[in-house]
């Protein structure tokens, strides 16, 4: 009987115990359910995305149509250099002239300087050039140049009357494009060099425009 006694005890205390155990941890639910208040937002679930506006219905309106867009006005500013303009960013300087010489003194890659630079020039030179030096690039590439003409109604503005390709190594710092007249004959007016970086020209890699005049009144360059 004592030996039954022994182990009935233990077993008692434990049922106890479990019993207290329950109804504390029923408590403590039962109080954190009651702090959640009723408004709060569900919870999302896991094929759910809240993408930062998880209390709203709707993803908040924050902007008005009225107000324009962040860069609508940026093409239009005058820091920004346009495609009708003179080039900048790889051109470190762009000169017409008369004539091009070669600096001898530099081993590696070609050095063009411009001889007479000017933009206008005499219905009488052979041809014009535009001469550039560039910054130091890590890869080849080619400056696509093409010539058109601006006062006159009666040509196509949309075609080129010439052409200059000029194919650049990592070496080289300048170069030069060189433009004959049309037919054999310079009329006077104005003339455009439209500029393309890279090995096509289209309007994505247009970098700029320079422009140049034929003039009647400027002096004839002289001979060599």
């Amino acid at each position: 009987m004592t030996h039954l006694l022994c182990i009935t005890r233990p077993t008692q205390f434990f049922g106890i115990f479990v019993s207290i155990v329950f109804f504390a941890l029923s408590g403590t639910t039962a109080v954190a359910d009651d702090s959640v208040p009723a408004d709060s937002p569900s919870v999302l679930q896991p094929n759910e995305t809240q993408h930062g506006f998880g209390e709203y219905d709707t993803p908040p309106d924050f902007f008005s149509d009225d107000v324009p867009a962040p860069y609508d006005g940026y093409s239009h500013s005058p820091t920004v250099s346009s495609s009708d303009q003179k080039p900048g960013g790889l051109f470190l300087s762009l000169d017409f002239a008369e004539g091009v010489e070669e600096d001898q003194a530099i081993r590696r890659g070609h050095v063009y300087l411009p001889v007479n630079p000017t933009d206008r020039f005499s219905p009488h030179i052979p041809s014009v050039y535009l001469v550039f030096s560039v910054h130091k690039v890590l890869a080849s590439y080619q400056i696509i140049g093409r010539l058109f003409r601006e006062t006159e109604t009666a040509v196509d503005p949309t075609q080129w009357l010439d052409e200059d390709i000029v194919h650049l190594a990592t070496e080289d710092e300048s170069g030069f494009l060189k433009f004959f007249p049309p037919k054999g004959t310079w009329r006077p007016g104005q003339f455009r060099v439209d500029l393309y970086v890279g090995f096509m020209a289209n309007q994505a890699n247009k970098m700029g425009a320079m422009r140049f005049t034929i003039d009647p009144s400027a002096v004839v360059p002289s001979p060599p």
